[in-house]
């Protein structure tokens, strides 16, 4: 018996590729618009997540890095991954010595229990 084929599916990869490209074109404006925005709610974001000295952190979808920054400044280390290379190089940009990288969320290329906050 065959599956009935879904029409309303979505194809991932093809969602990825306009995710990436739209924020692609963003990243500057991000920073710009939305920085001050973004930014207030980082350190409730951290002290949620008990992030402090000796935590390790990955800050998923990082865009221009605010979270990975502040933890950084907590004591952490930190990985900070986006899925537009222009939020990544934005965010090594705006935050030299941290590190950043390109991936996908939905496949992240670390192991099992790296990190205490994500």
């Amino acid at each position: 018996m065959s599956r009935p084929v879904n029409e309303d599916a979505v194809d991932e990869n093809a969602f990825n590729a306009f995710e990436a490209a739209g924020w692609e074109s963003k990243a500057a404006g991000y920073d710009e618009f939305f920085g001050r925005i973004t930014g207030r709610l980082v350190g409730p974001l951290l002290d949620g997540a008990e992030v402090g000295s000796g935590s390790r952190v990955l800050d998923v979808a990082t865009g221009p890095g605010y979270a990975a920054a502040l933890a950084a400044e907590r004591g952490a280390s930190i990985v900070g991954m986006d899925l537009a290379e222009g939020m990544v190089s934005l965010a090594a940009r705006l935050h030299p010595g941290l590190e950043f990288r390109r991936g996908d969320a939905e496949a992240l290329p670390f192991p099992d229990e790296l990190f205490d906050a994500w």
